[in-house]
C-alpha cells in the first residue's frame, strides 16, 4: 500500500481481536475495482451505493462480536474499512449495525475524497535488479522434495488466493508482487513453503527489519548469503512457519517454511539459505 501511495492503519482497543478499525486506502485503482465487482455481485453503483461512486457494505451479528466491513469506490481510489467490536444491543440486525456505523465510515470517505493531492510517486532507483517470472527459478518440484523428504507430485503456483479478490489482492497487483508456492498435490490446503518478493521493496524491508530486530522477533542472519545484501530470520510459534527475510538486488524477498517438516529453526534458516543462494544464482539465466 505505502508503496503505491496508500496507507494501511489500524486503531484497536485494550483487548486485542475484539474491537478495532483498520483503513486501507489504495489510489489509481479503478481497473482493480472493476475485477472486484466481477467477483461480487453485490457491489452497488451510482445512486444505490451507500458511499462514494460504488460499494458493498457487509455487516455481521456473531452474538458476541458485531462486524461491519465496507469496500468503497471514491473517484479512482479503492477505500477498505473493517469495524468490529461496536457498542449495540446482542439483538441488532444487520441493518442497524450499517447504520450504527454509517457516520464513521461516512467521515474517513470525506477525509480520503478531501486529500491534497500529493507530488510524484515512489519510484524503484534504477539499480533494482529483476526478479525471476519463474517459480521453479526458486525451486523445482525435484528440490522441494528432496528438501521435504516426500516423493509426491508438487503443485507449483504463483497465485494461492483461490477465486476472491480484495484490497490485498489489487494492491499486491499493481506493485508487481510475485507469489510462489509449493503445495503437494495430496494435501492441497498446506504451503510447506512459500516465497513473496516485493519489486523495489528494500526500503520496506529495512522499515520492518528494524522493528522485528527490536522485539527480537527476528534475528540479523550472521552468515553472509551468496547473493543476498541483508537477512533477517525468526520463526513464529503461533503459524509454525520460519522466515528468512532478504535484500536482494534492492528487492525484498521472504523465504518462509513450515518447521515441523524440517526440523530445528537452525535446520530451517539452512534449508531457506540454500534456496535463496541456488535461485540467486538462476536469476541471470
Amino acid at each position: 500500500m505505502s508503496q503505491l501511495g496508500g496507507v494501511s492503519c489500524l486503531a484497536s482497543g485494550e483487548v486485542a481481536g475484539q474491537s478495532y478499525v483498520s483503513v486501507q486506502v489504495l489510489p489509481e485503482a479503478t481497473a482493480q475495482w472493476m475485477t472486484y465487482t466481477a467477483k461480487n455481485a453485490e457491489v452497488a453503483s451510482g445512486a444505490d451505493s451507500s458511499y462514494g461512486e460504488a460499494s458493498f457494505v457487509d455487516c455481521h451479528n456473531w452474538g458476541e462480536h458485531f462486524t461491519c466491513s465496507a469496500n468503497i469506490l471514491v473517484g479512482e481510489t479503492w477505500i477498505e474499512v473493517s469495524v468490529q467490536g461496536m457498542s449495540l444491543d446482542p439483538s441488532a440486525s444487520k441493518e442497524a449495525l450499517a447504520e450504527h456505523a454509517a457516520p464513521l465510515i461516512t467521515d474517513i470517505v470525506n477525509t480520503v475524497a478531501d486529500a491534497p493531492v500529493f507530488g510524484p510517486l515512489w519510484v524503484a532507483p534504477t539499480s533494482t535488479g529483476m526478479l525471476p517470472t519463474d517459480c521453479e527459478v526458486y525451486a523445482t518440484a525435484d528440490e522441494f522434495r528432496t528438501a521435504f523428504s516426500t516423493t509426491e507430485e508438487i503443485l507449483i503456483g504463483g497465485d494461492s488466493d483461490g477465486d476472491g479478490w480484495g484490497i490485498d489482492d489489487a494492491a499486491y497487483t499493481l506493485a508487481g508482487g510475485d507469489r510462489c508456492t509449493w503445495v503437494p498435490e495430496n494435501t492441497g490446503q498446506t504451503w510447506p513453503l512459500y516465497i513473496t518478493a516485493l519489486p523495489g521493496g528494500e526500503w520496506a524491508f529495512d522499515r520492518s527489519a528494524s522493528l522485528m530486530t527490536v522485539d527480537n522477533t527476528a534475528q540479523t542472519v550472521a552468515d553472509s548469503v551468496a547473493g543476498v545484501d541483508r537477512a533477517i530470520f525468526g520463526c513464529q510459534v503461533y503459524s509454525g512457519f520460519c522466515t528468512m527475510d532478504t535484500v536482494i538486488a534492492g528487492n525484498w524477498v521472504q523465504f518462509s517454511a513450515e518447521q515441523d517438516l524440517i526440523g530445528t529453526a537452525d535446520d530451517v534458516q539452512a534449508l531457506l539459505i540454500g534456496i535463496a543462494e541456488r535461485a540467486v544464482a538462476r536469476f541471470a539465466d
